[in-house]
């Protein structure tokens, strides 16, 4: 069935009627690391918060942006499994991830790539997703695009949130988080529980392999004086996953993985000149532990991993006038990782990094911001690399429609892994890359309807990859990345939400040899969401997902397809009290039989219902 019969269907399944759509200037960060308004940045950034979430009903973070142009996940099982996510065609390690402004991403793992499949939406409260790269303020990996997460905000008052819901394959949620403010005092703090027997991660297994996950969150700010705050933020997760290994007795094997992640920050916040410089300084703290255990196979299913970040960073933003914004920052890392397998002595490394950057944010006329930044990252163990960057937003009827342009650099770092001795190639280069992107949007029929539009263009070189000659990583790729992402959001009537997005991304192995022209590994060409959502008059809420993926590829000769699938869902929910919510789901509604990577299940339809509160 094409896309369009999809659509159609679907659509003739909802009720004719809409939600509306807010159309204030939304306060990003991930562009300069600072707030500023969203219409000042040429850069494609899309922000899902909390109420969306809780429409949307999404269980992981990967599930909700699966609803985002130019982002595929790719999920090996169940719930807690290995979950990928692609930007823009770029690999998974290209997506820098960050969680209440702390990097996340796995430096134990060989290629750094973040696991989306632990994080869990119980208690976050807004994810902000840049595509394409900035380099200038992340530094490495923020190369395909940034993944911004964060955990629910202090509040002026009192806000307590709480929920539970329990689904197919015996799948429990609980989560609560109290926030709010007095005095000087702003805090959150919040924790939540998963439990799921699952499914087989490998096709053919009859043996389920579960999955648990508890995560805690906290924050606090103490205004000691007006325009001085300090400012302490922290999250934990704690996760036990089953899965069935290639290097273990295949479907039914045993092997588990634990695994423990920490960030913690702590911070100061000082303006100067009236507000008009405005200053952050902070030391962050990455901490990963994973401990396999395999009791049949004892060869790499048994290990301990464990990988920290100390990071120091200084940022500061001087408006120099109403037309002209100055940013600045310097950062020290300190990274260190250990792997160790089976009756094996740990493998240590060790990398020091000082970085340096600026940004111009120049506004010289109404409705026009230029911005152009640069970033020099030096690296003991391999040297030094300096990254460009510059975007134009413009906006010729107070931001009714906007037209957007950007060049970015990116750039991502070798891992300890792949730069290091025994098994890494110290003489390494970092992988590029060079991207321009063109959008527009538009807000008609009273701003009850947006379109958008964003073509992107992106070369990269000097991809790390594994030789079969050398037997070591070795800068041999090239990729060649272009796509559109275009999407619709639609109220045509009060309390009715229509959201559609679509996206084309042809990422090509520019790469000399035998899979020169093919296409990228798990890279779908086509992909589309749409969703619908309507309160109704009496008060309950229904809604239907419609998530379309077109054929990818699961190896890079293009030999082994993966077909094609449509995912369609429905949700409800109804209100108890006022502060009382009742809801459920069903996801996979005509329960298709998809693969999203080879070899591996994928859940069939399944049902979830639950009770949510907020005070």
């Amino acid at each position: 069935m094409t896309l369009l019969r999809y659509t159609a269907a679907a659509l003739a399944m909802l009720p004719v009627a809409a939600f509306a759509q807010t159309t204030e200037d939304e306060i990003i960060v991930t562009a300069s690391g600072f707030e500023q308004p969203r219409s000042e940045t040429g850069q494609a950034i899309d922000i899902i918060d909390r109420d969306r979430l809780d429409q949307l009903q999404s269980a992981t973070i990967a599930d909700a942006l699966k609803t985002v142009p130019g982002v595929s996940i790719s999920t090996r099982g169940g719930l807690g499994s290995q979950s990928s996510a692609f930007i823009r065609g770029g690999s998974s390690a290209q997506t820098l991830v960050l969680i209440d402004g702390v990097r996340i991403n796995d430096l134990t793992s060989p290629n750094g790539a973040f696991d989306f499949g632990a994080l869990m939406t119980g208690n976050i409260g807004r994810v902000e997703i840049l595509r394409g790269p900035n380099s200038v303020i992340w530094g490495s990996q923020a190369f395909g695009g940034v993944v911004n997460v964060k955990s629910i905000a202090p509040v002026d008052g009192f806000e307590a949130r709480m929920g539970a819901e329990y689904g197919s394959y015996d799948t429990q949620r609980v989560n609560a988080n109290i926030a709010g403010s007095s005095g000087v005092l702003e805090g959150s703090v919040g924790g939540s529980f998963v439990h799921s027997d699952g499914i087989s991660a490998l096709a053919g297994g009859t043996e389920r392999d579960g999955y648990d996950n508890l995560t805690g969150n906290a924050r606090l700010k103490v205004n000691v004086h007006d325009g001085f705050s300090l400012d302490f933020r922290s999250y934990y997760n704690r996760a036990t996953v089953a899965y069935d290994s290639a290097f273990g007795i295949g479907a039914n094997g045993l092997p588990v993985s634990r695994n423990r992640q920490f960030v913690g920050y702590v911070g100061a916040e000082f303006d100067l000149l009236d507000g008009r410089l405005q200053n952050r300084i902070a030391y962050t703290r990455t901490d990963i532990k994973r401990i396999g255990t395999d009791p049949v196979v004892f060869s790499f299913n048994n290990f301990n991993v464990r990988g920290a970040i100390d990071r120091a960073e200084l940022h500061t933003a001087f408006d120099l006038s109403e037309a002209l914004t100055l940013v600045a920052g310097a950062e020290y890392e300190s990274s260190f990782a250990s792997t160790s397998f089976e009756g094996a002595m740990p493998d240590i490394a060790r990398n020091q990094l000082g970085s340096g950057f600026g940004q111009m944010i120049l506004r010289p006329l109404t409705g026009l911001t230029l911005t152009a930044g640069v970033r020099h990252d030096a690296y003991d163990d391999y040297g030094g690399q300096t990254t460009f960057g510059g975007n134009a937003a413009f906006t010729p009827n107070d931001g009714r429609t906007m037209f957007r342009a950007t060049y970015g650099e990116g750039f991502r770092a070798p891992t300890l892994t792949e730069g290091q001795p025994p098994y890494g190639n110290p003489d390494l280069k970092p992988e590029t890359a060079r991207n321009f992107d063109l959008g527009v949007e538009h807000q008609f029929l009273g701003n009850k309807a947006q379109i958008f539009a964003t073509y992107f263009n992106r070369r990269s070189n000097d991809l790390i990859a594994f030789s079969s000659v050398t037997f070591q990583s070795e800068n041999i790729d090239k990729v060649a990345a272009k796509g559109l992402e275009a999407g619709l959001v639609l109220t045509p009537i009060e309390n009715f939400h229509i959201q559609a997005s679509y996206s084309w991304v042809d990422a090509i192995n520019r790469s000399a040899g035998a899979n020169f022209g093919k296409r990228q590994t798990l890279r779908p060409q086509h992909s589309a969401s749409l969703t619908a959502d309507w309160q109704t008059p009496f008060g309950l809420s229904v809604g239907s997902s419609l998530y379309w993926v077109g054929n990818s590829f699961d190896d890079a000769a293009n030999k082994l397809r993966l077909n094609g699938y449509a995912l369609f869902g429905l949700r409800a929910s109804i209100p108890l009290t006022d502060a009382l919510e009742l809801y459920s789901r069903i996801d996979n509604l005509f329960d298709a039989d998809y693969t999203v990577v080879a070899g591996y299940n994928s859940f069939g339809r399944n049902a979830t219902m639950g009770v949510r509160a907020k005070f």
